[in-house]
């Protein structure tokens, strides 16, 4: 379907891509094949025990006397689709469509995050003519959900101390420093008591924009189960009720979409015009809430534990905390109410808290921990990563700069972001390696309206290139 998108090699291996399902801890089909393709090659290729891969590729004749280099991206993908789309992430391959300048698919993630670097990865191996020192294309696993494959790369599988990570999603923007962050895990134990309500009933809000909770948490995008209390407070309006389960979202590292509330009352049927409170939303023009009556529930919560979850709800923090003095255009700290799930009697919380700055990383925990406490939420601290901390002197991102302007004619903008990148976990590894993350421009990642463009995957795979030539 891509054969006539340009770079023509990129798109064919980002296509062969997303035929292999790569759901984050899915990932050994495509980690096969990456050994495949590198030994097909005829490279030395390496798969460990984690199902990271490294494929060296020899340096071009005039080239051997410089020192290798790292071209970084990680195999795994967010597993998102819209409310409605018949998708298995475990066995189907990804939908593609083609819509002018954009690459997109057909309400599911498309997993340019970030398939487009292994691809630009493989292209260069693949081509016998491109001039570079040596390459080492190293390709991780588990990146969206704990950076586990990061973690487990050993200091002696590589010998380049530059990293090229493609793991960006704005075309001329260079990443020097990411935040730091983990997830702050809740679990409350429940009570239930026999249903004397009529009726049960279903609340879903479905299909808000959502997105990555770290590029895009500042963009006021509606939280699917913040927005579900507010329903519930419209609910009771109308009559009492006994809440039954409340839960929602998929990813620590997505905005919640969608959240499913099921709850009891005497009430015969709700017609409830939730469009005033949707209005507050604009950036969620999609969304879709509805009640319907389901089959009656045997059991409801217990009081406390009704109002402990939607304490816990109302109050637990998301959003922005702080902007960064240095880059007041750059969020420096905030949390993303990511999920709450039902398991038997207990209720479990996930939260995913960055910051930059380690002394609004500790504020910022403190309050959510606080939050559980006062509602008896037992809390675990997971998945804990440092910053990549902006390094005041760096010949790599110096000429990455001026190869951009040589290309472009325009100054490439350098920027700390503020979500999880691998150089972040690389530093306490290789605490010698040069890095910078650079990436075509992409769209609404972690949702079902991801989208990569076209021209921009060209113009950076022929940068990425020049670069490797002035190395």
């Amino acid at each position: 379907m891509l054969e006539n998108l340009k770079p023509e090699r990129v798109f064919y291996y980002f296509e062969e891509l997303t035929k292999i399902p790569r759901e984050s801890g899915n990932e050994q089909a495509v980690s096969d094949y990456l050994y495949s393709v590198g030994k097909s090659l005829g490279y030395e290729t390496i798969q460990d025990d984690n199902n990271n891969i490294v494929i060296r590729k020899p340096a071009h004749k005039d080239y051997v006397d410089h020192a290798p280099v790292v071209i970084q991206g990680h195999m795994d993908m967010v597993a998102e689709k819209a409310d409605g789309v018949e998708h298995d992430f475990l066995k189907d391959a990804i939908p593609l469509l083609i819509d002018g300048e954009w690459l997109k698919t057909k309400g599911t993630t498309l997993g340019a995050d970030d398939g487009i670097a292994v691809a630009m990865g493989l292209a260069i191996l693949e081509d016998k003519n491109a001039k570079h020192p040596a390459i080492e294309l190293l390709v991780t696993t588990d990146e969206e959900r704990t950076m586990a494959g990061a973690r487990a790369v050993k200091k002696e599988i590589l010998n380049g101390r530059k990293l090229l990570n493609i793991d960006a999603e704005e075309e001329g923007v260079l990443l020097s420093g990411c935040s730091g962050g983990h997830n702050v895990m809740g679990t409350l134990k429940v009570m239930y008591e026999n249903n004397d309500k009529k009726n049960t009933f279903e609340l879903s809000i479905n299909n808000m924009l959502g997105g990555h909770s770290g590029m895009e948490i500042h963009q006021q995008r509606g939280n699917s189960l913040k927005f579900a209390l507010r329903a519930l407070d419209k609910v009771k309006e109308i009559s009492d009720y006994k809440l039954v389960s409340i839960e929602g979202g998929t990813k620590h590292n997505a905005i919640p979409r969608d959240a499913k509330v099921v709850f009891a009352s005497d009430e015969e049927e709700y017609n409830i015009d939730f469009s005033s409170l949707i209005s507050e939303y604009p950036l969620d023009k999609d969304m879709r809430v509805k009640i319907e009556k389901v089959e009656n529930s045997k059991e409801t919560l217990s009081f406390a534990s009704q109002i402990a979850i939607q304490n816990v709800i109302r109050e637990i923090p998301h959003g922005v905390y702080a902007m960064m003095k240095e880059y007041p255009t750059i969020v420096e700290c905030s949390d993303n109410f990511a999920m709450i799930k039902f398991d038997k009697d207990y209720v479990k919380f996930t939260l995913s808290l960055r910051s930059s700055n380690p002394v609004t990383f500790d504020e910022y925990t403190k309050k959510v921990i606080e939050v559980y406490e006062k509602n008896s939420v037992e809390y675990t601290l997971e998945d804990y990563y440092k910053p990549w901390e902006f390094a005041e002197k760096s010949d790599l991102r110096d000429l990455a700069i001026k190869t951009y302007k040589e290309l472009t004619g325009k100054d490439m903008k350098v920027e700390v972001v503020h979500a999880a990148l691998e150089p972040a976990v690389f530093i306490e590894t290789f605490p010698d390696m040069e890095m910078i993350s650079i990436g075509p421009l992409m769209k609404d990642v972690h949702s079902p309206t991801e989208r990569l463009n076209i021209p921009s995957t060209e113009r950076t795979y022929n940068f990425v290139r020049t670069l490797l030539e002035k190395l």
